[in-house]
Protein backbone atom coordinates (compact mmCIF):
# COMPACT_ATOMS: atom_id res chain seq x y z
CA UNK A 1 0.00 0.00 0.00
CA UNK A 2 2.74 2.28 0.54
CA UNK A 3 4.66 1.59 -2.65
CA UNK A 4 1.26 2.50 -4.23
CA UNK A 5 0.68 5.60 -2.45
CA UNK A 6 4.21 6.91 -3.87
CA UNK A 7 6.49 5.62 -0.96
CA UNK A 8 7.46 5.89 2.89
CA UNK A 9 9.03 3.68 5.56
CA UNK A 10 7.86 0.69 7.17
CA UNK A 11 8.89 -0.34 10.66
CA UNK A 12 7.95 -4.19 11.41
CA UNK A 13 9.01 -6.97 13.38
CA UNK A 14 10.41 -10.52 11.68
CA UNK A 15 11.83 -13.24 13.17
CA UNK A 16 14.63 -13.83 10.56
CA UNK A 17 15.88 -10.74 10.61
CA UNK A 18 14.89 -10.37 6.96
CA UNK A 19 14.49 -7.13 4.93
CA UNK A 20 11.60 -7.27 2.37
CA UNK A 21 12.33 -5.16 -0.55
CA UNK A 22 9.26 -2.95 -1.86
CA UNK A 23 9.70 -0.39 -4.38
CA UNK A 24 10.00 3.00 -2.82
CA UNK A 25 9.67 1.93 0.69
CA UNK A 26 12.35 1.97 3.05
CA UNK A 27 12.18 -1.27 4.98
CA UNK A 28 13.53 -0.82 9.00
CA UNK A 29 13.78 -4.66 10.43
CA UNK A 30 12.81 -4.91 14.73
CA UNK A 31 14.10 -8.32 15.18
CA UNK A 32 12.08 -10.67 17.30
CA UNK A 33 12.39 -14.52 18.43
CA UNK A 34 10.32 -16.61 16.53
CA UNK A 35 7.03 -17.39 17.95
CA UNK A 36 7.18 -14.34 19.86
CA UNK A 37 3.39 -12.83 20.92
CA UNK A 38 1.60 -10.07 19.26
CA UNK A 39 2.48 -8.14 22.81
CA UNK A 40 5.84 -8.90 22.87
CA UNK A 41 6.42 -8.26 19.25
CA UNK A 42 4.70 -4.81 19.45
CA UNK A 43 6.71 -4.16 22.58
CA UNK A 44 9.71 -4.76 20.53
CA UNK A 45 8.60 -2.32 17.79
CA UNK A 46 7.34 0.84 20.11
CA UNK A 47 11.24 0.35 21.59
CA UNK A 48 12.18 0.79 18.02
CA UNK A 49 10.04 3.73 16.89
CA UNK A 50 11.05 7.08 18.59
CA UNK A 51 14.77 7.38 17.10
CA UNK A 52 13.32 6.15 13.86
CA UNK A 53 10.31 9.02 13.79
CA UNK A 54 13.31 11.89 15.17
CA UNK A 55 15.43 10.89 11.56
CA UNK A 56 12.22 10.43 9.34
CA UNK A 57 10.31 13.03 10.52
CA UNK A 58 7.11 11.69 9.14
CA UNK A 59 3.69 14.03 8.51
CA UNK A 60 1.63 11.18 9.03
CA UNK A 61 2.76 7.73 11.06
CA UNK A 62 0.03 4.56 10.58
CA UNK A 63 0.68 2.56 13.64
CA UNK A 64 -0.44 -1.29 14.46
CA UNK A 65 -1.14 -2.11 17.81
CA UNK A 66 -1.78 0.61 20.82
CA UNK A 67 2.09 -0.60 21.83
CA UNK A 68 3.70 1.73 19.25
CA UNK A 69 0.61 4.46 19.45
CA UNK A 70 2.59 5.87 22.99
CA UNK A 71 5.48 6.66 21.18
CA UNK A 72 3.99 7.71 17.75
CA UNK A 73 2.05 10.20 19.73
CA UNK A 74 4.34 11.38 21.68
CA UNK A 75 6.61 12.48 18.55
CA UNK A 76 3.38 13.44 16.75
CA UNK A 77 2.42 16.71 18.68
CA UNK A 78 2.31 19.34 16.35
CA UNK A 79 4.53 17.79 14.04
CA UNK A 80 2.32 14.85 12.32
CA UNK A 81 -1.35 12.62 12.48
CA UNK A 82 -1.39 9.62 13.75
CA UNK A 83 -3.87 7.08 12.36
CA UNK A 84 -4.48 3.52 14.64
CA UNK A 85 -5.72 0.21 13.97
CA UNK A 86 -5.90 -0.60 17.61
CA UNK A 87 -6.87 -4.05 17.52
CA UNK A 88 -6.67 -6.40 20.61
CA UNK A 89 -6.50 -3.82 23.51
CA UNK A 90 -3.53 -4.58 26.42
CA UNK A 91 -6.79 -5.04 28.92
CA UNK A 92 -8.60 -7.77 26.85
CA UNK A 93 -5.66 -9.43 26.21
CA UNK A 94 -5.01 -9.68 29.57
CA UNK A 95 -8.77 -10.48 30.93
CA UNK A 96 -8.30 -13.30 28.52
CA UNK A 97 -5.62 -14.72 29.77
CA UNK A 98 -5.97 -14.02 33.72
CA UNK A 99 -9.69 -14.51 33.89
CA UNK A 100 -9.24 -14.56 37.95
CA UNK A 101 -8.03 -11.30 37.56
CA UNK A 102 -10.02 -8.65 39.39
CA UNK A 103 -11.30 -6.03 37.14
CA UNK A 104 -10.34 -2.78 39.80
CA UNK A 105 -6.41 -3.83 39.17
CA UNK A 106 -7.16 -2.58 35.30
CA UNK A 107 -8.51 0.27 35.95
CA UNK A 108 -5.23 2.74 35.46
CA UNK A 109 -5.18 0.35 32.18
CA UNK A 110 -8.28 0.80 30.70
CA UNK A 111 -7.94 4.60 31.32
CA UNK A 112 -4.70 4.26 29.43
CA UNK A 113 -5.88 2.65 26.43
CA UNK A 114 -9.22 5.47 26.30
CA UNK A 115 -6.55 8.08 26.56
CA UNK A 116 -4.41 6.89 23.67
CA UNK A 117 -7.79 6.18 21.59
CA UNK A 118 -9.02 9.63 21.94
CA UNK A 119 -5.47 10.79 21.12
CA UNK A 120 -5.28 9.72 17.76
CA UNK A 121 -6.41 11.30 14.80
CA UNK A 122 -8.19 8.56 13.06
CA UNK A 123 -8.51 5.03 14.22
CA UNK A 124 -9.13 2.28 11.68
CA UNK A 125 -11.44 -0.67 12.55
CA UNK A 126 -11.69 -4.10 11.08
CA UNK A 127 -15.50 -4.40 11.38
CA UNK A 128 -18.69 -2.79 12.59
CA UNK A 129 -18.31 -4.84 15.37
CA UNK A 130 -14.52 -3.35 16.12
CA UNK A 131 -16.42 0.13 15.51
CA UNK A 132 -19.40 -0.21 18.24
CA UNK A 133 -16.64 -1.26 20.74
CA UNK A 134 -14.72 2.01 20.38
CA UNK A 135 -17.64 4.00 19.90
CA UNK A 136 -18.83 2.55 23.55
CA UNK A 137 -15.39 3.33 24.83
CA UNK A 138 -16.46 7.19 24.18
CA UNK A 139 -14.64 7.35 20.89
CA UNK A 140 -15.98 9.88 18.82
CA UNK A 141 -17.34 7.62 15.73
CA UNK A 142 -16.58 9.94 13.40
CA UNK A 143 -13.11 9.17 14.06
CA UNK A 144 -13.70 5.43 13.39
CA UNK A 145 -13.42 4.19 9.95
CA UNK A 146 -14.09 0.65 8.74
CA UNK A 147 -11.10 -1.13 6.36
CA UNK A 148 -11.63 -5.10 6.64
CA UNK A 149 -8.96 -7.33 6.16
CA UNK A 150 -8.35 -8.80 2.92
CA UNK A 151 -8.04 -12.55 1.97
CA UNK A 152 -4.76 -14.42 2.72
CA UNK A 153 -2.87 -14.30 -0.61
CA UNK A 154 -1.16 -17.66 -2.49
CA UNK A 155 -3.77 -20.13 -1.47
CA UNK A 156 -3.68 -21.79 -4.78
CA UNK A 157 -5.59 -25.39 -3.85
CA UNK A 158 -7.65 -27.41 -5.96
CA UNK A 159 -11.62 -28.50 -5.61
CA UNK A 160 -12.57 -30.00 -2.28
CA UNK A 161 -11.67 -33.42 -1.79
CA UNK A 162 -14.18 -36.48 -1.42
CA UNK A 163 -12.55 -38.13 2.08
CA UNK A 164 -14.05 -36.53 5.09
CA UNK A 165 -11.03 -34.32 6.49
CA UNK A 166 -11.55 -31.46 8.99
CA UNK A 167 -9.19 -29.23 9.63
CA UNK A 168 -9.19 -27.22 12.56
CA UNK A 169 -7.24 -23.44 12.74
CA UNK A 170 -6.18 -21.83 15.91
CA UNK A 171 -6.32 -18.04 16.18
CA UNK A 172 -3.61 -17.29 18.13
CA UNK A 173 -4.26 -18.24 21.92
CA UNK A 174 -8.18 -18.11 21.14
CA UNK A 175 -9.18 -21.65 21.69
CA UNK A 176 -6.52 -22.99 18.92
CA UNK A 177 -5.85 -25.66 21.02
CA UNK A 178 -9.36 -26.32 22.31
CA UNK A 179 -10.30 -29.89 22.39
CA UNK A 180 -14.37 -29.43 21.27
CA UNK A 181 -13.67 -30.65 17.83
CA UNK A 182 -12.32 -33.81 19.03
CA UNK A 183 -15.10 -34.17 21.80
CA UNK A 184 -17.97 -33.41 18.82
CA UNK A 185 -16.26 -35.83 16.13
CA UNK A 186 -16.61 -38.24 18.66
CA UNK A 187 -19.99 -38.17 18.52
CA UNK A 188 -20.32 -38.15 14.84
CA UNK A 189 -20.71 -41.62 13.15
CA UNK A 190 -18.70 -42.53 9.66
CA UNK A 191 -15.31 -42.16 8.66
CA UNK A 192 -13.28 -38.85 9.35
CA UNK A 193 -10.31 -37.29 10.09
CA UNK A 194 -8.85 -34.55 12.06
CA UNK A 195 -5.93 -32.21 11.39
CA UNK A 196 -5.18 -29.19 13.97
CA UNK A 197 -3.16 -26.15 12.40
CA UNK A 198 -1.93 -24.52 14.90
CA UNK A 199 0.49 -21.42 15.28
CA UNK A 200 4.44 -22.43 16.50
CA UNK A 201 4.19 -23.05 20.15
CA UNK A 202 0.53 -23.68 21.29
CA UNK A 203 0.05 -25.90 23.58
CA UNK A 204 -1.31 -29.19 22.14
CA UNK A 205 -1.22 -31.20 25.72
CA UNK A 206 -5.04 -31.47 26.42
CA UNK A 207 -5.69 -32.63 22.52
CA UNK A 208 -3.06 -35.49 22.87
CA UNK A 209 -4.66 -36.69 26.38
CA UNK A 210 -8.21 -36.41 25.37
CA UNK A 211 -6.83 -38.43 21.81
CA UNK A 212 -5.40 -40.95 23.89
CA UNK A 213 -8.60 -40.90 25.87
CA UNK A 214 -10.87 -41.36 23.54
CA UNK A 215 -8.36 -43.91 21.33
CA UNK A 216 -8.46 -41.65 18.77
CA UNK A 217 -4.64 -40.89 18.08
CA UNK A 218 -4.47 -42.39 14.33
CA UNK A 219 -7.40 -40.08 13.34
CA UNK A 220 -5.98 -37.11 14.95
CA UNK A 221 -3.02 -35.25 14.09
CA UNK A 222 -1.21 -31.47 14.65
CA UNK A 223 0.42 -29.15 12.07
CA UNK A 224 1.97 -25.87 12.74
CA UNK A 225 0.89 -22.84 10.72
CA UNK A 226 4.68 -21.65 10.83
CA UNK A 227 5.42 -22.61 7.03
CA UNK A 228 3.22 -21.14 4.09
CA UNK A 229 3.61 -24.21 2.20
CA UNK A 230 2.44 -26.79 4.86
CA UNK A 231 -0.20 -24.11 5.44
CA UNK A 232 -2.00 -24.58 1.88
CA UNK A 233 -0.86 -28.19 1.55
CA UNK A 234 -3.50 -28.47 4.87
CA UNK A 235 -6.17 -26.66 3.25
CA UNK A 236 -5.86 -28.35 -0.18
CA UNK A 237 -6.52 -31.77 1.70
CA UNK A 238 -9.43 -30.08 4.04
CA UNK A 239 -12.90 -31.08 3.21
CA UNK A 240 -14.45 -28.67 6.05
CA UNK A 241 -12.82 -25.93 8.16
CA UNK A 242 -13.20 -25.53 11.85
CA UNK A 243 -13.09 -22.60 13.75
CA UNK A 244 -13.95 -23.03 17.39
CA UNK A 245 -13.54 -19.69 18.67
CA UNK A 246 -14.33 -18.68 22.45
CA UNK A 247 -16.17 -15.64 23.04
CA UNK A 248 -13.19 -13.90 24.12
CA UNK A 249 -12.86 -10.05 25.18
CA UNK A 250 -10.53 -9.93 22.01
CA UNK A 251 -13.14 -11.61 19.48
CA UNK A 252 -16.23 -9.56 21.53
CA UNK A 253 -14.59 -6.47 20.92
CA UNK A 254 -13.99 -7.25 17.15
CA UNK A 255 -9.81 -6.26 17.39
CA UNK A 256 -9.22 -10.07 16.34
CA UNK A 257 -10.00 -10.79 12.85
CA UNK A 258 -10.74 -14.78 12.88
CA UNK A 259 -7.37 -16.38 10.65
CA UNK A 260 -9.23 -19.29 10.45
CA UNK A 261 -11.75 -17.56 8.59
CA UNK A 262 -10.04 -15.91 6.60
CA UNK A 263 -8.50 -19.31 5.32
CA UNK A 264 -11.59 -21.33 4.88
CA UNK A 265 -12.92 -18.15 2.61
CA UNK A 266 -9.50 -17.89 0.48
CA UNK A 267 -9.65 -22.03 0.03
CA UNK A 268 -13.39 -22.24 -1.01
CA UNK A 269 -13.95 -24.84 1.67
CA UNK A 270 -17.01 -24.80 3.55
CA UNK A 271 -16.48 -23.49 6.82
CA UNK A 272 -18.27 -24.13 10.62
CA UNK A 273 -17.88 -21.89 13.06
CA UNK A 274 -18.97 -20.18 16.08
CA UNK A 275 -21.85 -17.77 16.01
CA UNK A 276 -19.64 -14.70 17.18
CA UNK A 277 -20.54 -11.03 15.82
CA UNK A 278 -16.95 -10.65 14.64
CA UNK A 279 -17.02 -14.23 12.78
CA UNK A 280 -20.32 -13.14 11.15
CA UNK A 281 -18.72 -9.68 10.13
CA UNK A 282 -16.12 -11.47 8.16
CA UNK A 283 -17.99 -15.06 7.33
CA UNK A 284 -21.53 -13.63 6.71
CA UNK A 285 -23.70 -16.78 4.94
CA UNK A 286 -20.64 -18.81 4.18
CA UNK A 287 -20.71 -20.45 7.72
CA UNK A 288 -22.23 -23.64 9.44
CA UNK A 289 -23.02 -21.73 13.06
CA UNK A 290 -22.71 -23.16 16.54
CA UNK A 291 -22.95 -21.86 19.66
CA UNK A 292 -19.30 -21.92 21.22
CA UNK A 293 -17.88 -23.93 23.12
CA UNK A 294 -21.33 -26.74 22.84
CA UNK A 295 -19.39 -29.55 21.87
CA UNK A 296 -23.36 -31.07 21.02
CA UNK A 297 -24.15 -28.06 18.77
CA UNK A 298 -20.64 -29.12 16.83
CA UNK A 299 -21.64 -32.49 16.63
CA UNK A 300 -24.69 -31.77 14.80
CA UNK A 301 -23.10 -29.04 12.62
CA UNK A 302 -20.25 -31.67 11.71
CA UNK A 303 -22.45 -34.12 10.92
CA UNK A 304 -24.75 -32.18 8.75
CA UNK A 305 -22.05 -30.90 6.75
CA UNK A 306 -20.49 -34.09 6.27
CA UNK A 307 -23.06 -36.01 5.29
CA UNK A 308 -25.89 -33.83 3.17
CA UNK A 309 -23.26 -32.57 -0.33
CA UNK A 310 -25.97 -30.31 -0.70
CA UNK A 311 -25.32 -28.20 2.29
CA UNK A 312 -21.46 -28.58 1.80
CA UNK A 313 -21.69 -27.61 -1.85
CA UNK A 314 -23.57 -24.73 -0.80
CA UNK A 315 -21.10 -23.15 1.88
CA UNK A 316 -18.22 -23.21 -0.77
CA UNK A 317 -20.58 -21.51 -2.81
CA UNK A 318 -21.02 -18.63 -0.46
CA UNK A 319 -17.49 -18.67 0.63
CA UNK A 320 -16.64 -18.16 -3.21
CA UNK A 321 -19.61 -14.93 -3.15
CA UNK A 322 -17.54 -13.83 -0.10
CA UNK A 323 -14.35 -13.85 -0.43
CA UNK A 324 -15.07 -11.83 -3.83
CA UNK A 325 -16.00 -8.70 -1.07
CA UNK A 326 -12.96 -9.32 0.92
CA UNK A 327 -9.92 -8.51 -1.78
CA UNK A 328 -6.91 -5.92 -0.41
CA UNK A 329 -7.48 -3.23 -3.07
CA UNK A 330 -11.12 -2.77 -1.39
CA UNK A 331 -9.34 -2.91 2.31
CA UNK A 332 -7.06 -0.61 1.48
CA UNK A 333 -8.94 2.25 -0.53
CA UNK A 334 -10.35 3.84 3.21
CA UNK A 335 -7.33 3.80 4.12
CA UNK A 336 -5.87 5.68 1.37
CA UNK A 337 -8.73 7.94 2.10
CA UNK A 338 -8.03 8.30 5.79
CA UNK A 339 -4.42 9.57 4.88
CA UNK A 340 -5.44 11.86 2.17
CA UNK A 341 -8.14 14.02 4.06
CA UNK A 342 -5.77 13.97 7.44
CA UNK A 343 -2.44 15.24 5.00
CA UNK A 344 -4.98 17.67 2.65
Amino acid sequence: MLSRQGGGSLIAPSPEGTRVLFPGIRHFVVPVVPGSSLERRGLAVADEIGPHLETLRPRLIHVMGLSGALPALLYARGRAKVVLEPGILPSQDLRDSRPDLPADRLVDLVELEDKTLRRADALIAHSMVEMAALVKRGIDGERVFIARDGLPLGVDVGPSPELPHVLVVGDGENSGGSTLPIEALARVKGPWRLTYLLPPGAQTGAIETLARALKLTERVSISRDGDWTNVVSRLNAAKIVVCPLLPTRAMQGGGLVPWGVLLALSAGRALVAADLPAVRAYAGKAARYFMPGDAGALALALDFVLRTDEARFELEAFASEVAESLSWADAEQPVADVWQMLLA
